[in-house]
């Protein structure tokens, strides 16, 4: 329910319920927002005299899976991974695959539902996932290629191929034995330079099929590993070699890596995650502009998911400063609490749960 608040009246917390504007009629602070100390003395700053604020009640219960996850986009999802896995196996066992295969899987509408902005990646964060990591991260940076592509404003075109890369990003590594692929432990220095070839071994298969023909995707392929300072793989291409595809698909493979639970490796929080990237950024090794837009976007696309924090508690995300790189949220807790993670350095996001984890009182 909508309240209006005079300024003076305000404290930390309340949640902006109506687009707070300028005297030129530029939005100041977003409806959903939660008011800071900062944005308040912004305010009483301004012939601002009173706002819109949504009154919530505590947030006393935790949601039922019904309304963390979407049906009509898991059916979806699934359908999918159904589709590419079928591809992938065929192209293992055949050396090809069948083009009204991925005609089916790149259905106008699948894509559409599975790109959805913040629907895609709340949903990706939000299942659990039983079957190999594999395909499941070839769709998961398929379905980002989509949402960036969108972001950057690409042709129909283009947007078209990178998904198509991002969704073969890794089949080369179905040539590497899976007790290298799947250990546990830390790889020999002979099983990592396997590892590490697992891009050409990629684009070596796809150039086999009716892909060969669009040199977008083959580097997709190829450059996901180059790094623009030229200490990547495999052939240590600097930026002005590297396509746009490459550039991109470095960055998503990246993120979902590290924000996706692996067989030698527990997922991190996209707040960790954004930090490696932009400190990777700052070092040379990813695009700045396609880095930049990338966590900007998907920053803002995390609103409202719940997320564990490092005292134990569960917290969903309220607010996120989307004009700071590194910013960290606002959250509330259980109890109604908001807490500033910008400013409460003590407590950390260690992971956006998924819904089982949601509802789950040990996780």
């Amino acid at each position: 329910m909508l309240k209006v608040y005079a300024v003076e009246s305000l404290r930390s917390g309340l949640i902006v319920g109506r687009d707070i504007m300028d005297e030129q009629g530029k939005a100041l602070i977003s409806a959903g927002t939660a008011l800071t100390k900062e944005m308040i003395y912004g305010l009483l700053d301004r012939p601002i005299f009173s706002v819109y604020i949504e009154e919530t009640e505590p947030v006393e219960e935790l949601p039922g899976q019904e309304h963390l996850l979407d049906d009509e986009y898991i059916s979806c999802y699934n359908d999918a991974y159904a589709k590419l896995e079928k591809i992938f196996n065929t192209l293992v066992e055949q050396g090809q695959f069948d083009a009204a295969d991925l005609q089916a899987l790149m259905d106008e509408r699948t894509f559409t539902m599975l790109s959805d902005g913040a629907k895609a990646v709340s949903q990706i964060h939000n299942m659990e996932y039983k079957e190999p990591y594999l395909i499941h991260h070839c769709l998961h940076v398929g379905i980002f290629a989509g949402l960036m592509a969108k972001w950057l404003g690409l042709s129909i075109l283009d947007q078209y191929n990178l998904v198509i890369a991002g969704l073969f990003l890794d089949i080369g590594k179905l040539r590497i034995p899976s007790e290298v692929l799947d250990k546990k432990g830390k790889l020999t220095d002979e099983e990592f330079e396997l590892v590490k070839k697992h891009a050409q071994f990629g684009h070596d298969m796809i150039s086999m099929t009716t892909l060969n023909a669009n040199q977008d995707i083959m580097n997709g392929v190829l450059q996901h590993h180059e790094r623009c300072d030229g200490s990547g793989y495999p052939r240590q291409l600097t930026a002005e070699n590297i396509s746009s595809f490459g550039k991109i698909l470095a960055i998503l493979d990246i993120y979902d890596a590290m924000a996706s639970d692996r067989v030698f490796a527990k997922r991190r929080s996209p707040f960790d995650v954004f930090a490696t990237l932009y400190d990777d950024i700052l070092d040379g090794k990813l695009d700045t502009e396609y880095g930049v837009q990338f966590i900007k976007h998907l920053c803002h696309s995390l609103n409202g998911n719940w997320v564990g924090l490092s005292n134990g508690e569960k917290a969903r995300i309220v607010y996120l400063d989307e004009s700071r790189i590194r910013s960290l949220p606002v959250v509330q807790t259980l109890g109604g609490e908001f807490i500033d993670l910008g400013k409460n350095r003590d407590i950390k996001v260690t992971c956006i749960l998924t819904a089982n984890e949601v509802r789950d009182n040990n996780s």
